[in-house]
């Protein structure tokens, strides 16, 4: 008999998570595509690095420690704030110390807050070398917003809990 219970579970749990992937990839790629010339080239692609990590962590694997939203929001903040105090220290020591101080500092402090997301590593160094703006901020809320909202659609509407199938 074929078993239908089976294909809901991978189509809820795995194939829609995977086309959120590429939503939040395709609409952060848009608004960068929009605006593009407030952003470092290079820099745009650690952004889109952290936020498919982020995405795959949240959506693909949500019993995962590092993949609650709560860690996902403070790591974006603490690894923002850091990165903007990096591009301060880059005027005074060379850019390759800052790196390494702010992904360090930031290592710590998202151990001692007790949010473990490591896609976030990346958004510190983002603001080293990205000019700080507001666009750059904006982008980056902009960012944790739509995964934040995409997640909250996931978990309170696709995702399915294989137990309450049974």
């Amino acid at each position: 008999m074929f078993n239908f219970k089976k294909y809901e579970i991978l189509i809820k749990n795995h194939i829609i998570p995977a086309i959120f992937i590429g939503i939040t990839v395709s609409i952060t790629i848009f608004i960068l595509s929009v605006t593009h010339i407030y952003f470092v080239p290079f820099a745009k692609f650690i952004v889109f690095s952290s936020f498919a990590s982020t995405s795959f962590l949240l959506f693909m694997m949500p019993d995962n420690k590092s993949a609650k939203i709560d860690k996902f929001l403070k790591s974006y903040i603490i690894a923002g704030i850091v990165g903007v105090l990096g591009f301060y220290m880059a005027f005074f020591i060379s850019i390759y110390y800052v790196i390494a101080l702010v992904e360090t500092l930031v290592a710590i402090l998202l151990v001692i807050f007790h949010s473990e997301h490591p896609p976030a590593m990346g958004i510190g160094i983002v603001f080293i070398l990205q000019t700080i703006s507001y666009f750059a901020i904006f982008f980056l809320i902009t960012g944790m917003v739509i995964i934040a909202a995409l997640d909250f659609v996931l978990k309170k509407f696709v995702i399915v809990i294989e137990e309450d199938l049974q």
